[in-house]
């Protein structure tokens, strides 16, 4: 797939009908879309010649080559939450700031809300952040380390991100994480992403942890941030009553109260 196909807007519907069902049957296709079985078919193997679906006996998958990555689903998940959360990040930083913005999905949205503002300095190991805030022109200066790009979630990973990571000295550090636990703090799964906060956090003026409630309780594996190591954690509900005893010394903002 040199080139994006051009589809026709039933082609992108039986795309949109794939990502949502990973397989189907040409008949159940034929009568979602409300069309002959015959037209599904003739779709289906112009889809095929792009190399969009997989055809196998009586049915049809997405092709694995542009099925959604988990970050990319993650972009589409909770998405007015962390649009809310993002413009009450962006209140809190002052102009001229400097800052560290993780790989995560919901600093893709931080990133967004910065759009408007000027003269931030912003290391980051995503190229998707780094391509957000791009977008905006010559609004910000952005750093990238060097590393290995990880195609699944577009981060620059490896010793040499790790390294860069530990050299910066940032105003603010804003980060999110897999899960908050009154008592394990900041939790992740991956490695790298937990290394990569540990080589911050210390360094850095203010730890601005980032979760919408959907990360209350989640499950996690490895501590990345301790409370003691977080300043300011912002929320888009309130904590329950476990968390809030558990993060006492931080400030707590709820994004709609920052909003208000």
């Amino acid at each position: 797939m040199g080139t994006t196909p051009v589809l026709s807007a039933r082609q992108e519907r039986i795309v949109e009908i794939l990502r949502a069902t990973p397989t189907i049957t040409t008949v159940e296709l034929a009568q979602r879309l409300g069309v002959s079985g015959e037209t599904v078919r003739r779709d289906l193997a112009a889809l095929a010649d792009e190399g969009v679906v997989e055809k196998f006996h009586g049915g049809v998958s997405l092709h694995r080559a542009v099925q959604e990555s988990p970050f990319q689903l993650r972009l589409r998940s909770n998405v007015g939450a962390k649009r809310r959360l993002a413009r009450a990040v962006s209140a809190l930083l002052p102009d001229g700031a400097s800052l560290v913005l993780d790989n995560s999905s919901t600093a893709c949205f931080v990133a967004e809300a910065l759009a408007e503002r000027r003269g931030l300095t912003v290391a980051t190991p995503s190229l998707e952040v780094a391509r957000t805030l791009a977008q905006s022109g010559d609004r910000h200066s952005v750093m990238l380390p060097g590393g290995t790009l990880r195609s699944a979630d577009m981060t620059l990973a490896g010793a040499n991100a790790l390294r860069f990571a530990g050299q910066l000295h940032p105003d603010f550090f804003i980060a999110s994480v897999a899960a908050l636990n009154p008592r394990g703090g900041c939790l992740d799964f991956d490695p790298f992403e937990v290394e990569f906060k540990q080589a911050v956090a210390p360094h850095a003026g203010t730890v601005m942890v980032v979760a919408d409630a959907s990360k209350f309780y989640a499950p996690g594996l490895i501590t990345s941030l301790a409370w003691a190591d977080v300043q300011v954690l912002v929320v888009d509900r309130p904590l329950p009553e476990d968390l809030a005893r558990a993060t006492t010394h931080l400030r707590v903002v709820v994004a709609d109260d920052a909003e208000a």
